[in-house]
């Protein structure tokens, strides 16, 4: 069967199939369990709120579609993930580069509020800067890790790559994270 319970699965491929045959019910309590970490991931991975809403969107249109491919080797919120994650690969390769939010520098602020603001600005715009450096299987596996609090494993599942594979991937974008951040300092 798998990682998982066989009960587990069992529940959960119940409540997808009766989600994709129309019940609404059903629809409500998989949207309500599997939206907020979706979308948090395509958001993290594509940097707007516009893109995320549309990968979360037709990642719930192709789980439905393809409820029958469920095979239970994985809890469904690892299955949506490879889901979620493939669509974000590839807005991101048909985009080239995803977009971040502007900063918003009409805000009117005291100036101390402000320096402060922009400070953290600049500290999450570094941070960007390094996580755009790496590759979109780099930066997709990196924020199933640290966001989502995915296991390698987990992570693997939902990238359709072994466990081994994902830990060197995570590695060399720790690595490049880290030579990015010190400026290739040691």
């Amino acid at each position: 069967m798998g990682l998982f319970s066989n009960k587990q699965y069992l529940l959960e491929r119940d409540l997808l199939r009766r989600a994709s045959s129309g019940d609404a019910q059903a629809s409500k309590e998989l949207i309500l369990m599997l939206s907020p970490p979706a979308f948090s991931l395509a958001w993290r991975m594509l940097g707007g709120r516009e893109d995320a809403e549309d990968v979360v969107q037709e990642a719930f249109i192709r789980l439905w579609r393809n409820a029958d491919s469920f095979s239970g080797n994985s809890k469904l919120l690892t299955y949506f993930y490879s889901i979620v994650s493939n669509l974000c690969l590839d807005r991101m390769k048909s985009n080239s580069r995803a977009s971040f939010d502007d900063f918003d520098e009409n805000v009117h602020r005291s100036t101390e509020s402000f320096e402060l603001e922009m400070h953290d600005f600049l500290r999450v715009e570094c941070i960007q800067k390094a996580v755009d450096a790496l590759t979109p299987k780099q930066r997709m596996a990196i924020m199933m890790w640290a966001y989502q609090d995915l296991t390698a494993q987990q992570i693997g599942i939902a990238m359709n790559m072994s466990k081994n594979g994902i830990d060197q991937l995570l590695y060399r974008a720790k690595l490049k994270l880290k030579e990015e951040l010190t400026g290739g300092v040691k």
